[in-house]
């Protein structure tokens, strides 16, 4: 799924399934419910919904991973300690 395809998605408030560029599998199941990522074989609620969710997978794509990129989320960590 294309990410423009993916941004109407989670605008739309309507069930859908899909994988992002970056690889990360999001679904929502009810109409107007959250949004959630696949995980350690779990589907986790995303911390952020709508438009703000379109922001953070465009942010992810832009530095070069996915949502659930555990080594990157540690790095940025490091990084900001500095």
């Amino acid at each position: 799924m294309t990410e423009s395809q993916l941004k109407e998605r989670i605008t739309s408030h309507w069930p859908f399934f899909g994988v992002s560029p970056q690889g990360d599998v999001l679904a929502r199941y009810v109409p107007y419910g959250p949004v959630f990522r696949w995980g350690w074989n779990q589907m986790i609620p995303m911390p952020v919904q709508g438009s703000d969710l379109c922001w953070l997978l465009h942010a992810a794509g832009e530095e070069g991973h996915s949502l659930g990129d555990e080594d990157a989320d540690r790095a940025a960590a490091q990084a900001s300690k500095k």
